[in-house]
Parts: C-alpha cells; structure tokens; sequence
C-alpha cells in the first residue's frame, strides 16, 4: 500500500522562501497572489512588504466589525496619501494577536480572488518568524521592566543609582517627572482583545517620540500602560497643556482603531526626586479612577481637591457624616428626591439663588420656598459656611461612592 502523499507545489515554495526570512515569504505570498502583500505588527506597524513603501505606520478601518480571528475582513488602509483596500487575516496563533497579514489592491479595482487555504497558511508561517521577533524583544525589555517596576514601587532608595540607570536608555531622571497611566478598563489579559495594549502601546510611544523623545520609558502592567514624563517645562501650566496635548494626540489616533474611546487615563504629580516617583504612580491610579468617575477626560492628581481626600477615606466614616449631614432630608424627600435635587443644584451654583431658579425653570420665589423647607427638614441654615461646606462635601461623597443606593 503507497502511504505517500503529494505536498502542493504552493506550499513548498512558501516554505521554501519562510526558510530565508519573512521578506522572501512576503514577496512569495504576493508573487502566488498577484497581488501587493505586507505585514504588520498588532499596532499596524509595517514589518514586511511585497512593494516599497514611505510609511511605517498606517490606519485601518473596518468594513464591518471583525468576526473572529479566523475569518478574513475587508477594510480600507491608509498613511498620509497612501490608500488602498485590503482584505486583512489576523496571525494569531493559540489565539493571540500578534500581527496582520493585508492583500492590497487599488480602490478603484475589483476584490480579487482569494485563495483562503493559501493565506492561512501563510499566516501559520508568519507566525513563526512574528513570534520569534516577540520573543526577542521581551528578553531585551526584561531588564527596563524590571528597573521600571522598582522604580514605580518604590524599591529604588537611591537618586544616584536611578539616574545612572536611567541614563542606559537616555532617560534624565535629573529632571522633574511624573508618572501618566492609560487603561483599557474590564480588558483581562488572557482576553481575544488583548492586542489591544500593544496598539495603545505602539500609539503612545510614537506620539511620546514626537513629543518628547526617543526610546519612551513605559511599562505595560495587566491592562495598565505605564508611562514617565519629563517635566521639561518651567512652569506648571505650559507643562500642564503640554501632557494635554500629548494625551489628545493619543486619544484622537485611538479613535481612528479598534480602541475607539475606551481608554482612561491618570496624571501624578511632578517630582524632582526620582525616588519619589513611587508616590506620582499612586497618585496616577487614582486620579484615573476619579475621571472615571467624575467624567474627567484627563484628569490630573494635583488639580482634584477635596475629591481625592473623600475618595481614599473610610468608608463607613464617610457614610456616617453624609447621614449626619443629608440623612433626614434623604428620609423625608419624596421618591422623586426632588428636594435632594434641589439642594444639590442650590450647591453647584455656588449657593446663588438665581443661578439655581434658571438651572432649574423655577421662579425665585418658587425656590426660596423649596429651600426654607430644606432648612426646616436640616435645622440649620443654608446661608451658613461650614453648613454650605458640609453640604458640598456630602454630595461629593454621595456621588463618589453611590451612597443613596446602598441607603435605598
């Protein structure tokens, strides 16, 4: 009985060419396809291509939300003038994302004929050399992660030391820096999306390239970026718009990807001491937390005032004072929490009774009315600092920690 079997003369030439790197397979692939070929990272980095082209990065916008990593998409490519559709297929071996295969052709052409059997495997032999180049990187980032880890936890006693290390990848650590996190919230690391924190990383590092410098010191921590920012600027404001602009320009490249707008973000404050630089990670987190919850686009640590007090101070304390200073007018409203709701908007109007009556199409009088039964149902007056500033303080806890909920 013969057990031989005839190998395809596709699959011989593409091994044939994989064995001397992953340009030759490129220009094979495109060669079979009669058609421009390239590859790139998960970011859309250009790694390979049949034709030479001047950008190293593009965009990529689908024609339909991709289905899954197996199926291939259509969608339209474009850098600066470049643009061309394509048919995309995604290198994912074991499921993970690790580049793209793209078949270009011209906008004004017919989709051409693909052969499915021949691109999947051609993304099986893409992924070897993709994985291979991986691998090296992470070995080469070991050492910064770890140096950056430490420096981030607080593990580093010494100004001297960091600033020396910190010199091997051309970072000043002589200079002022603060720490700035980006997230994607809910994104888990074994998730089918989590190619996701390699195109926010690639996005951050070359805006930080453009901004800043070469070589960005970042670290990606779960579905934590991290990354340190000089503070080149003397004064606090210029460098305030200057962190502003270098997180617009990431979240306007994001919106033009699969990341859309579901990134959050946290500013530290600026330090001179790079062993303090501990302390502007912390503050980081928890900025980003409070622009979450506050609806803050790019929210900085020094700039949130009695929120970040209220935000990490016990809990149970804080529910005692908000019953203490809202609890009998959180009884005796009605179910609508019309008076509570008035108080409220009375409060972000600076107390003013005219702001308040046309944020709310009420008559001033209608409002004082409203307002003399919320001092009768408090016993204590509304024109009263400290009772204003209870009152301010009790609202914010109210909506930083969903107070009212768990009071039912």
């Amino acid at each position: 009985m013969d057990n031989s079997f005839t190998v395809p003369d596709y699959m011989q030439e593409l091994i044939k060419a994989s064995g001397q790197g992953l340009d030759k397979l490129v220009l094979t692939l495109a060669k079979l396809l009669n058609q421009p070929v390239l590859v790139s990272s998960p970011s859309y980095k250009l790694l390979s291509a049949s034709n030479r082209y001047d950008f190293e990065l593009f965009q990529v916008e689908f024609d339909n939300p991709k289905a899954d990593n197996n199926t291939l998409f259509l969608c339209q490519l474009s850098a600066g003038t470049f643009q061309a559709r394509a048919a995309g297929q995604a290198i994912a071996p074991a499921g993970c994302i690790i580049g793209y295969i793209f078949i270009l052709w011209e906008e004004n052409e017919p989709q051409p004929k693909l052969n499915k059997t021949l691109i999947d495997y051609t993304a099986s032999l893409c992924a070897v050399h993709l994985q291979s180049r991986l691998e090296l990187k992470q070995e080469l980032s070991k050492y910064k992660n770890s140096f950056l880890y430490d420096l981030l936890y607080g593990n580093l006693k010494r100004n001297e030391e960091i600033i020396a290390t910190g010199e091997m990848w051309g970072w000043d650590f002589r200079l002022p820096h603060c720490v700035a996190i980006l997230i994607l919230p809910e994104l888990e690391h074994h998730s089918p999306e989590w190619h996701l924190m390699d195109l926010l990383l690639r996005i951050v590092e070359q805006v930080f390239i453009d901004i800043y410098y070469k070589n960005p010191p970042t670290i990606v921590r779960q579905n934590e970026l991290v990354i340190l920012i000089p503070a080149q600027e003397e004064k606090p404001s210029k460098q305030k718009t200057k962190i502003l602009e270098f997180a617009g320009k990431i979240f306007t490249h994001a919106e033009a990807t699969e990341l859309k707008n579901r990134i959050a973000c946290g500013i530290g404050q600026a330090y001179s001491d790079a062993v303090d630089l501990f302390r502007s990670y912390q503050e980081a987190k928890v900025s980003c937390e409070m622009g979450r919850l506050l609806n803050i686009p790019v929210p900085f640590f020094s700039e949130l005032g009695l929120e970040r007090i209220l935000y990490k101070h016990d809990l149970q304390d804080l529910k005692e004072y908000y019953i203490h200073v809202l609890g009998e007018l959180h009884k005796k409203d009605d179910s609508e929490g019309s008076l509570m709701n008035i108080l409220e908007n009375f409060a972000d109007n600076q107390f003013d009774v005219s702001k308040t009556a046309k944020a709310l199409f009420l008559h001033p009088n209608t409002l004082r009315y409203r307002l003399n039964k919320i001092e009768n149902i408090l016993g204590k007056s509304l024109a009263d600092n400290n009772t204003r500033l209870d009152i301010v303080a009790a609202f914010k806890i109210r909506y930083l920690h969903n107070i009212d909920q768990e009071l039912g």
